[in-house]
């Protein structure tokens, strides 16, 4: 199964970033073949200017990926700009697509800010959605480290549960 995994903040200090990589850990675990894309190493434009040629490259990654798992923050009790830039400017052609979400945020009070990222991607290219969402707050981390046993216990059931309906999507 190939799977893409982008983590979508900009910050050096990311916690969803962390949440991306625990997940790419366990899914390679698993016999899986990851794409990790850092969105940090993408020159972005709006998608009404000419997109930039990493963000071509993405796209055609997206294409290629059986699935995807989207890591977000949280800014404003919505999902980050270049999140909704990379979703407009690259995933036009992400149609279908099993996704999973990893969510980071600074308190427990924007966990729906999820649902925001479910209705685009299912409105807009009908991609079908794992249930399980792993949420995380700024106390489930440590210097750079998850340090949650719940956070961890979550990332892998979601890993086990991506893993498995993940590939009966695709038999």
């Amino acid at each position: 199964m190939n799977t893409l995994i982008l983590s979508s903040s900009l910050s050096e200090n990311s916690r969803s970033y962390l949440l991306c990589k625990a997940v790419e850990q366990e899914l390679t675990s698993k016999g899986n073949i990851i794409t990790f894309i850092d969105a940090k190493e993408i020159p972005m434009q709006p998608f009404h200017r000419e997109i930039s040629k990493e963000m071509k490259v993405l796209s055609e990654k997206i294409v290629k990926a059986d699935n995807i798992i989207i890591g977000m923050g949280v800014h404003c009790y919505s999902i980050n700009d270049s999140l909704k830039i990379l979703l407009e400017g690259c995933f036009g052609k992400a149609t279908g697509k099993f996704f999973g979400i990893l969510c980071s945020a600074g308190g427990e009070r924007s966990y729906l800010v999820t649902q925001h990222l479910s209705q685009i991607c299912m409105n807009e290219w009908r991609m079908i959605q794992l249930p399980r969402i792993v949420y995380a707050i700024s106390k489930d981390f440590t210097k750079n480290t998850i340090t949650s046993k719940e956070v961890l216990e979550r990332i892998n059931t979601f890993s086990e549960e991506f893993h498995t309906i993940g590939n009966k999507l695709l038999a």
